[in-house]
């Protein structure tokens, strides 16, 4: 693993410790980031994906470290029913009627994040040995 990869593993980590702690700012002061529903749309995109259709560079790009390769590894590391609750918690963070439900889903979300950058911290620290292949 290049040391840029690693470094990719340690900035999806601190993109999801930032969404946890507005999160956490929400839930705890009741106070929104303005542009926290856009940040959760990009995970819910890069979490989601678009069905039957190919995902463009330039759509990757928009999602920040969440469109990236090891941000989609890192995704794919978590369980598949993890992956669910996390895109379901995050529909209902940003269109749940009342405050008090979306501050129930945030603390969920929350949860999920830190299982999240944990997973991210371990590919940081333990990265995989390169593999070389060898030619007759």
């Amino acid at each position: 693993m290049t040391t840029g990869s690693r470094a990719r593993y340690l900035i999806f980590a601190l993109s999801v410790r930032k969404l946890t702690d507005a999160l956490i700012e929400f839930v705890e002061e009741g106070r929104r980031s303005p542009d926290l529903n856009s940040r959760l749309r990009k995970v819910l995109a890069s979490i989601e994906g678009t069905p039957g259709k190919t995902t463009s560079v330039k759509a990757l790009r928009q999602r920040g470290s969440f469109g990236t390769y090891e941000g989609v590894l890192t995704l794919d590391d978590m369980e598949s029913t993890d992956r669910k609750a996390l895109a379901t918690t995050l529909h209902s963070v940003i269109t749940a009627k009342t405050e008090q439900e979306q501050k129930r889903s945030a603390l969920q979300a929350i949860e999920l994040f830190d299982i999240l950058e944990s997973r991210a911290l371990y590919r940081y620290n333990h990265p995989a040995p390169r593999v070389r292949s060898v030619t007759a």
